[in-house]
């Protein structure tokens, strides 16, 4: 039976609040304590929950793919502590609350992103059940979709402000995406065509959520809804190509973009 989104975001939540203690018996013990207050506040765990349904959609176990999806989610958190600062977006408030930051100050705030993104990898190299190929090729896709190809070269783009708004967030939105789901096809042990489908899948979904992102925001115009409808409508498409249906990533692309 397939665990729904929101018993998968009950994994990931447990997973990360175990994966990082505060360790209040080291000297650094503030790098943790402000890891867990970045990390487990209230997000939606979009991209780890994208890894655990592709796992999930090719009948892999989910705790082969559940620290995986804990390392997407914590490259996502150092991205969005380290955009928050004031060298870049400069905000003050995240989900809600103070950002990073404003609690602990620029040069722990610069610190715990630099933290959240080598563990991420150090669990990559470590994950139990996989084989080293998998490991490699995990390793190996995070770097490129959180690298300058990917990610960062998006939030390079933003900064200098691009007016190629579709690739600037093919980069800075879809890539994270299409990497999470890259994940539960690597983990899966998925077919080079069913990757190819999965990619597409997370490209045309990114680009959609983050023009409702945008709407939402008021930095986009509510008639830019029939973009992020056909894009949605692609993405479906994609999936339809799997060699096996995959009704939980249909749910999830649903949620993207009517909400």
């Amino acid at each position: 039976m397939l665990k729904d989104s929101n018993i998968l975001e009950l994994d990931i939540e447990s997973k990360l609040s175990e994966l990082i203690q505060e360790r209040l018996d080291l000297p650094q013990h503030l790098l943790f304590k402000a890891a867990r207050y970045s990390l487990l506040s209230s997000g939606k765990r979009l991209r780890p929950i994208l890894t655990l349904a592709t796992a999930q959609t090719f009948n892999t176990p989910l705790e082969y793919a559940l620290i995986p999806a804990c390392a997407i989610e914590m490259v996502h958190t150092y991205s969005l502590i380290h955009d928050d600062l004031p060298c870049m977006d400069d905000d003050d408030l995240r989900r809600g609350i103070p950002t990073l930051h404003k609690v602990y100050d620029e040069a722990h705030a610069v610190l715990t992103g630099d933290y959240l993104l080598t563990y991420a990898f150090e669990l990559l190299s470590t994950a139990p059940h996989l084989t080293s190929d998998q490991k490699l090729a995990l390793v190996k896709t995070l770097s490129q979709h959180a690298g300058g190809s990917g990610m960062i070269g998006g939030q390079v783009m933003d900064m200098q402000g691009s007016n190629d708004w579709e690739q600037m967030h093919l980069l800075k939105t879809a890539s994270l995406m299409i990497s999470a789901l890259e994940f539960g096809a690597i983990i899966g042990n998925c077919s080079p065509s069913d990757t190819t489908h999965l990619k597409t899948f997370g490209k045309q979904i990114g680009l959609a959520f983050q023009i409702i992102d945008d709407i939402l925001d008021n930095d986009m115009p509510p008639t830019a809804r029939p973009k992020a409808e056909k894009l949605y409508s692609g993405a479906l498409d994609s999936l339809q190509q799997l060699s096996t249906p995959a009704p939980l990533l249909e749910q999830l692309a649903h949620k993207l973009v009517y909400r």
